[in-house]
């Protein structure tokens, strides 16, 4: 007899913040063009005003922040996962790297339509949590600091401003750059078997090469860590603690961002130019974004527990985070054929402005059907294949 896995209960405030993650993740990547790179021509001055102005704001809310929340969250469903593995006995280390597997799997596939897709990233940094596991609180607290201050990234900068490196990009950048170039003409002039064709391997290493060149991986594992310590602080085990924590981080989130936001608006006065200047720029942004991203936890948490009506919204984001794997793919299929050339190729011709209504009209959709189908069944599709090919067991999908 084939044994059926059971369903386990979800925490609405923590979905809602992942669903939250993915409406920021979809809007940018609409202003990316998914990754088509290519700038609208304007028939006036103020037409364009206004079209930089929405793509500025975009940037400025959603880069760096959305993906920081669904990386901690990562973090946080793997202690979850882990912790009630462990209370009935089970040692899940081997089985996540099995469920990374599939993951890598899924990310590889979903990379074959949309090269900047993370699945395949996060599931190879995402084995390092299982070596993680055990260590000390305190040393995985200092690690996840050290991780975010980006040491090797400000060594490598100091180089150049002593003149012991060119103040340029580095080869791999520039080989990043070219692929970069490649794909553009690819996904805007070619057909679908083009786009399939690069993506099987130079798209993939695309993808890689930028995840290092903007230091990505380090801050990855540090939020991933950052999510597995909510874990053990138990955090996310009752309103009370979420608020509690909630009320005390986001004063210090305002000031992180306002310190180091500042600070990079600061560099030009300094002499900084060229790749050093844009060098500096990135990796105290990368701090002020992570202030952001906090401050928008917290203050999104307070929402949920202390306001009715914020409850009421934010619960119609929860069921986009519970299938947040399907939406992730099916953003990824959708936003290829809005802007690529085998589809509406609307990069070629469509404003910021359009290209946020696009994504505004993805993430409404993603709403509803999300709404729609938790009504009716357990998991997404994608989170059922997953979960089954996980326990390789029976698992319910209809309520």
């Amino acid at each position: 007899m084939i044994q059926t896995l059971q369903p386990k209960q979800r925490i609405s405030s923590i979905d809602a913040l992942r669903g939250f993650s993915l409406i920021g993740i979809v809007l940018l990547h609409c202003m990316e063009h998914f990754d088509l790179t290519s700038y609208p021509e304007y028939t006036s001055h103020l037409m364009q005003k206004i079209d930089t102005l929405v793509y500025d704001v975009i940037r400025f809310f959603v880069q760096g922040k959305s993906y920081a929340i669904f990386s901690m969250l990562f973090g946080l469903s793997f202690f979850i996962q882990m912790d009630n593995q462990a209370d009935k006995g089970v040692d899940f280390r081997l089985r996540f790297l099995w469920r990374m597997a599939l993951l890598f799997v899924l990310g590889y596939v979903n990379g074959l339509m949309y090269m900047g897709e993370f699945f395949v990233v996060y599931a190879v940094l995402g084995c390092v949590m299982v070596l993680l596991w055990r260590v000390p609180t305190k040393i995985l607290l200092a690690l996840a600091l050290l991780l975010f201050l980006q040491i090797p990234e400000w060594v490598s900068l100091g180089k150049v401003l002593m003149g012991g490196a060119p103040n340029e990009r580095s080869e791999m950048a520039k080989y990043m750059g070219s692929l970069y170039v490649e794909c553009a003409d690819i996904f805007a002039n070619q057909g679908f078997w083009d786009m399939i064709r690069f993506n099987l391997w130079k798209g993939q290493l695309a993808k890689c090469l930028w995840v290092i060149a903007v230091a990505r991986y380090l801050q990855l594992i540090g939020l991933f860590i950052i999510g597995m310590l909510i874990g053990r602080q138990g955090i996310h085990r009752s309103e009370e603690n979420m608020v509690k924590w909630s009320r005390k981080a986001l004063p210090w989130a305002l000031g992180v961002f306002a310190v180091f936001y500042g600070a990079s608006l600061l560099l030009p006065t300094l002499g900084m130019e060229g790749f050093a200047l844009g060098r500096a720029r990135m990796l105290l942004r990368n701090y002020a974004n992570l202030g952001q991203m906090i401050f928008y936890v917290a203050g999104l948490t307070l929402l949920y527990y202390k306001s009715k009506g914020w409850r009421k919204v934010l619960d119609k984001l929860a069921p986009v985070g519970r299938m947040s794997v399907t939406n992730y793919m099916v953003q990824s299929a959708l936003g290829v054929v809005i802007f690529y050339g085998f589809g509406l190729n609307l990069a070629m011709t469509a404003t910021f402005a359009e290209c946020a209504v696009a994504g505004v009209v993805i993430c409404v959709a993603q709403i509803i059907f999300s709404n729609w189908w938790m009504k009716r069944y357990y998991y997404g599709p994608v989170e059922w294949v997953w979960r089954a090919a996980t326990w390789l067991k029976r698992v319910p999908l209809r309520r």
